[in-house]
């Protein structure tokens, strides 16, 4: 696919953009490689002035995990550039439901991250059932996750994706339990938080202080980044690098801002 506009339009993106989010998987690195490019088109954007942000729905571990993975690939970063579904729902929670007892479905680093935001599990009379990539997940937490449910607890999930992409294969991720979850307790989440909802696009906007109009969202899949994007105002920018292809795009019936192949592409 040739460079440039796939849609034709007088707009120039880098006048209009003022901050890039950007996707990790498919769009920053495969597995634990960087893809090629993507360092110097990152570079491009900073020396603009642009802020970017790496945004990612994977609530399995956190933000000082992703600093020290981007950071070892040669991209330099710190906490406040880095974003989660799990921040997300962890400040959404801080501003609607601050008075909830929630138990908290989670690995140990990403239940120790909502601590340090002043949000701990609670095994004592929860009303909440906060549900992140736990990927230590076993059945007495399922029993205990879907009990509570059934009995009326408030049900939060971090994000829809059905599967985590890794290097060998992909892995169920939270959109999976949601649907095994269903099965037990004929309930879907009150809410959910990260990518494509219109929380998560709340939250990053209140965290860059840029209207959601001038703010870019950089992804390789359709049914989050793009969406995300489409459905919450921000300029789309559908990248090939990752999971999407043109054969799927152009069957998802969505419109997109512009499609590079990679950020490598971004500004050259």
């Amino acid at each position: 696919m040739a460079r440039g506009w796939y849609n034709k339009t007088d707009m120039d993106l880098n006048k209009q953009i003022d901050c890039f989010l950007l996707d990790l998987d498919g769009t920053v690195y495969l597995g634990s490689k960087l893809i090629d490019g993507v360092k110097e088109g990152i570079e491009r954007m900073r020396n603009k002035n642009k802020r970017v942000i790496f945004l990612t729905n994977n609530s399995s571990t956190t933000k000082a995990h992703y600093v020290k993975k981007i950071s070892s690939l040669g991209i330099p970063v710190t906490m406040d550039d880095i974003y989660t579904s799990a921040n997300a729902t962890a400040d959404w929670i801080k501003e609607n439901r601050k008075d909830c007892k929630p138990y908290i479905v989670a690995t140990p680093e990403t239940e120790k991250e909502f601590e340090e935001n002043g949000i701990s599990s609670c095994n004592e009379n929860p009303d909440t059932v906060i549900l992140t990539f736990d990927k230590t997940l076993d059945y007495s937490k399922l029993v205990r996750c879907c009990d509570l449910i059934a009995r009326g607890a408030e049900y939060i999930a971090t994000h829809p994706d059905m599967v985590c992409p890794m290097e060998n294969g992909s892995i169920p991720d939270v959109g999976s339990f949601i649907n095994l979850i269903e099965g037990t307790t004929h309930r879907r989440p009150d809410v959910i938080c990260g990518k494509p909802y219109k929380i998560m696009a709340d939250c990053i906007s209140k965290k860059t202080g840029v209207p959601l109009g001038r703010t870019a969202m950089i992804g390789d899949r359709l049914s989050t980044d793009m969406k995300f994007a489409i459905d919450n105002g921000l300029v789309s920018v559908l990248t090939l690098s990752g999971e999407a292809n043109m054969t799927e795009y152009e069957k998802s019936g969505l419109t997109v801002n512009k499609i590079i192949n990679s950020v490598a592409e971004w500004d050259v």
